[in-house]
């Protein structure tokens, strides 16, 4: 059996892993939420959040993925199968880690190709002529119409989707080194200027009115501090941000070096990505939508959301200034790095579990990866509520369920001694036991309340909808579980009767 590869150093795997946490919820979705919810208020519970959720939960990916990989597993199929002397169940429940990022990926690639186009539109000059008017919406209507009719899609959604599909399908195939790693390598430090850049002009709108619209969205209400629907968001922003619960961290961890310090590598990811989002995401779009349009303003575009923000109301304020075409594209090229790095994150598991447990080459892996990436891909250019309908049970449910899962079995049934011995293996600061019992008890609270109100009280909404989007939808999510767990077990045969590393 071919040797798994190795990152080539710490500074590609940090890079590469804040590029699976860095995407568009730091740059849109953070800054909607602070705006909404309290403002610095608000980053009383997702501090809180990032340390009793956030952190132990990074941590623990990062320790499994390593134990597991050194053992010939980079998917949650193997993992979890590594666990338990590869026992069916044990495998087919790691399965529905493969299918969270893979269920994501195909239609956060979709997005994704959205700011490749715009970004190329804006440097051809098709983007609409800015309208002067410091009402929002007249200001926005032309970049709302032209998104509209570029994603119903048109024609030149769909070219860019395929293109986005044969950056993403290229890259993987080079593998882990010379193809994810190099691409975060170049990726992460143009992201990092760019965000800066953009960051610089937004806050000096107007004679620095920008700035004043960072600190009108930090500015706190602690009034909503008692608000649990503000706890709530706080502590689904993290869960967002740091990709928790997919298992696409566990798979970039298999990777590591026998003696990697996971816990330096993880603390270094979760601080760069932290960074990217409460410094550059919120001093970009809330503070230059504030300098054009006023305070009154900002609530309402947040409400919007984060297609909105993004590819209406930057454009919007972009294109009205000098050289506004440049910073456009500037900005959706930002967009296209976070977006990119995270899309490459999603799809390695899917890859690992077929170059890992069944014996793929690894050209076959990425075929077979990308041909699937890219019948959901199309499914959700073509089939509108398609986007929403597997975000609610991908990207959000079955992402809360799974991280409860992952610390009932990874730390509770295999033991929190054996975790513990994992977990302070090599790494600069040794965790007292007594921490572990104390995350292992009050992180899953957190993910209980989250799993109540995404499961009990928003699914049976979810559920009423109907209509063949919905339907076709439903239908991919389980056509996906039932296969990956086929695969769960048919690969246990095929991995117990070769080589093992």
């Amino acid at each position: 059996m071919k040797k798994r590869e190795v990152w080539a150093s710490r500074v590609g795997l940090i890079f590469a892993a804040a590029g699976n946490a860095i995407g568009l919820g730091n740059l849109l979705r953070f800054p909607s939420k602070v705006a909404l919810y309290g403002g610095g208020a608000f980053m009383i519970p997702y501090f809180v959040a990032l340390f009793l959720l956030g952190i132990p939960l990074l941590v623990l990916e990062w320790v499994i993925g390593r134990y597991a990989g050194s053992k010939g597993h980079g998917s949650m199929t193997g993992i979890m199968g590594s666990l338990f002397h590869h026992a069916n169940w044990a495998r087919v429940l790691g399965s529905i880690g493969v299918a969270i990022p893979f269920l994501i990926v195909c239609y956060y690639i979709y997005i994704e190709s959205w700011t490749l186009g715009f970004a190329v539109l804006s440097i051809f000059g098709q983007l609409p002529h800015p309208v002067d008017s410091t009402d929002p919406k007249t200001a926005m209507q032309p970049y709302v119409d032209f998104f509209k009719s570029y994603t119903e899609p048109s024609y030149l959604a769909i070219v860019f989707l395929i293109i986005t599909l044969a950056v993403n399908w290229y890259i993987l195939q080079r593998g882990v080194v010379k193809g994810i790693e190099l691409t975060a390598k170049v990726g992460i430090p143009a992201l990092l200027l760019m965000g800066i850049f953009l960051a610089i002009v937004s806050l000096s709108i107007r004679g620095g009115k920008g700035l004043e619209g960072l600190l009108f969205i930090y500015t706190p209400d602690f009034s909503r501090i008692s608000d649990p629907q503000v706890w709530l968001e706080a502590s689904g922003q993290i869960f967002f941000t740091l990709s928790l619960g997919m298992g696409a961290i566990a798979t970039y961890a298999s990777y590591v070096k026998a003696r990697e310090d996971v816990l330096k590598t993880g603390l270094w990811t979760a601080g760069l990505n932290q960074f990217v989002e409460v410094v550059i995401g919120a001093s970009i779009a809330i503070p230059a939508a504030f300098a054009m349009f006023g305070a009154l303003a900002v609530p309402e575009l947040a409400k919007e959301g984060t297609f909105r923000l993004g590819f209406m109301s930057m454009p919007a304020v972009l294109m009205a200034l000098p050289l506004g075409w440049l910073l456009s594209a500037v900005w959706f090229f930002l967009l296209f790095i976070a977006a990119l790095t995270s899309s490459l994150a999603l799809t390695q598991p899917l890859i690992a579990l077929f170059e890992d447990e069944m014996r793929w080459s690894h050209k076959k892996a990425v075929n077979v990866s990308m041909l699937m990436v890219s019948v959901g891909a199309f499914l959700s250019a073509f089939l509108p509520g398609f986007i929403d309908e597997v975000d609610f049970w991908a990207g959000t449910f079955m992402l809360v369920f799974f991280a409860l899962v992952e610390i009932i079995v990874f730390v509770w049934i295999f033991g929190v001694h054996k975790f513990h011995h994992e977990l302070t293996r090599d790494v600069f600061l040794k965790v007292p036991k007594p921490l572990v019992y104390f995350f292992a008890i009050v992180s899953p609270i957190f993910l209980v309340i989250l799993l109540y109100q995404w499961g009990v009280v928003q699914a049976p909404k979810v559920l009423a909808q109907g209509g063949l989007d919905v339907t076709v939808a439903r239908m991919f999510i389980i056509a996906t579980l039932v296969f990956l767990a086929f695969i769960a077990i048919e690969s246990r045969r095929r991995y117990l009767s070769g080589p093992h590393l």
